[in-house]
This record gives C-alpha cells, structure tokens and sequence, in this order.
C-alpha cells in the first residue's frame, strides 16, 4: 500500500511540474514566444515606459516600426494600410487587420484587437492618453528629423522588446558600414548635392537641418545653399534656381508616385534649363524611391533602400 501510494504521488508530482513547465515557456504568437507576465522598461519619445517582453498582440501605427519588426520576423496584428511602401505590401493580406491610415485611425478596431503593445510615432500623439487606456503605448518614430539615429535606436528598444537584440546588433553593423563606404567616396569627391521634391508641378529644396539633413551629414554631400529654410515641406525654388546652384548631384523624389499622380517627374525635371547643370551633364541626376524616403520612416527595410539609392548614384552597385 505504501507503495502504491508513493507511485501515485510521484505522477502527481511529474505531472505538476510538467504543468508549470508549460506556463513558464509562455504563449507562441506572431512568431515569438510570449513571456507572460514579464516586462521592460526602455525609452521612447516620452521617457521611461515599462511594456511587456514578447508581447502577443501587437498593434503598430508606425511603418518604420513595422519595417524593423518584419526584419526581426516578429508580426503584428493591426496597422494602418492606407499608405503602406511597397517593401511592406505584404501587409495588405487580410489576415491583418485594417485600421486605416497613419492620421486618422480606427480607435474601435484597435481596442477590437485587444492589443498587448501599441507602437505609435508623432502622427499619433494627440491620440497618446486614448491608446493608453487600451494598451502599454511605445512612442517611437523619427526624433529631430534624423531617420538614421532614430532607427538605430528604435532597432535596439525593439530588440529589447522581442528579445532579438544580437539581430539588430548584426542588421545595424551592415548598414553603417555601407553607409561609411558611401560617405568616404562623397567626402574624396568634394560632390555637391541639392535635395528636392517634386509635387503635381511644384518643386522645393531640403537644406541642413531639414528632413532631409542625411543627405549632407550622413553622406557626405556639400550643400550648395546654406541658406535653405529647414521647414516641413522644404523651401519653394525654380529651376533656375537649380540652374544657378549648379550641384554636382540633383537628388529627386516624386511625392506624386506616393499619391497617385500621373504627372513625369523626369519629364518636368530634365528641362533646358535644368540640363545645363553638372548634374545633368554627368548623368548624376538621382530619382530616389519616394516610399522609404518620404513614409517608410525609421526602419532598417527603409535605411536600406535609401543607402542603396546613394550607392547606385557614386557608382558603388
């Protein structure tokens, strides 16, 4: 009887630990194991915020956070698709839900999803206190107009996060090494670059300071005006304007193939007067990919394109 009796209490016992064993492990979701009941603190935009590791549901309101999560093979279950980059098209699929666009969201989707984490940028910051309510909100995004920085450090809160801090480490060692071969060439060249955009017939210039300061203080490129206002949407010029700074580099982005129009950008760009720059005349004319140059934000996908832009414009690939 007694052993009997020891046997039972030996299969209670395997079974018990067998239980909490399982329960330890966490749940598998969106391709990570959740730790449940596990957090982080880390950094974002409003200070220190604690969140969960590994969270299972998680609602992304970012792009260039959804583009360092698709590198990290870590999934979300809502995002806004409204003007999703081509390099994130695989989004689209309906098994994510739609919550519409970066600027105006479903609040009621969001909360029907029943998010752990919601992960967030400056377009949604009047919505920061109603999110909260939902869910732990990581506010992240791009900070004073430097995409590269801000997506080194949004990878590494990212990497805390998901626990896939040696991927990041790996991604961002590539990158900034690429991005040191581009600078060193600009820099032995002494080139000279004007940032534009083109929009439905319009047409500005970014400057040091503006959105668009990487060009000179990531790549190397001189700036030809000095005095360019750093506002949103850059400065207003003309071509000759363009005629009479003379850069050696013309970079180009089409706001109008991010919209839908149907205008030639290449058509409008490469007139008589433009073609009497260096630029023009050394075929350094640069249409750059308007999707992560313009919405794709701070994100390793996003970096990547826009150094492979400047590599094909020195003649490195």
């Amino acid at each position: 009887m007694k052993k009997k009796f020891i046997a039972i209490l030996g299969m209670v016992m395997a079974l018990s630990i067998g239980i909490m064993g399982c329960s330890n492990k966490g749940t598998e979701s969106n391709g990570v194991a959740q730790d449940e009941n596990k957090t982080v603190v880390v950094t974002d935009q409003n200070g220190e915020v604690e969140v969960p590791v590994n969270p299972k549901n998680v609602v992304v309101l970012d792009y260039g956070s959804l583009d360092i999560m698709n590198k990290l093979g870590v999934e979300p279950v809502a995002l806004p698709k409204g003007s999703l980059p081509e390099y994130l098209s695989q989004y689209k699929d309906d098994k994510y839900v739609d919550l519409g666009s970066l600027k105006e969201f479903d609040l009621e989707k969001v909360n029907a999803a029943e998010p752990d984490l919601i992960i967030i940028e400056g377009r949604q910051e009047a919505y920061y206190e109603d999110l909260k309510k939902i869910a732990p909100v990581l506010y992240l995004g791009t900070v004073n107009n430097d995409i590269f920085a801000s997506a080194e450090n949004n990878a590494k809160i990212l990497g805390k996060v998901f626990n896939k801090e040696e991927g990041v480490a790996s991604e961002l060692d590539s990158l900034n090494k690429r991005l040191e071969v581009v600078k060193s060439k600009v820099e032995e060249n002494n080139s000279t670059a004007l940032m534009t955009m083109f929009n439905e017939g319009s047409l500005s210039a970014y400057g040091l300071g503006s959105r668009y300061d990487m060009v000179y203080s990531k790549f190397g490129f001189k700036v030809v005006d000095e005095t360019i206002e750093s506002a949103k949407h850059g400065q207003e010029i003309s071509f000759e304007y363009i005629k009479e700074k003379n850069p050696d580099y013309l970079l180009v982005l089409d706001r109008g193939a991010i919209t839908g129009a149907q205008a030639s950008v290449k058509e409008a760009m490469e007139n008589e007067l433009v073609k009497t720059t260096k630029a023009y005349e050394n075929g350094n004319i640069v249409y750059v990919e308007p999707q992560a140059w313009y919405v794709g934000g701070s994100g390793l996908m996003a970096i990547d394109t826009i150094i492979s832009d400047m590599e094909t414009a020195i003649g490195i690939k």
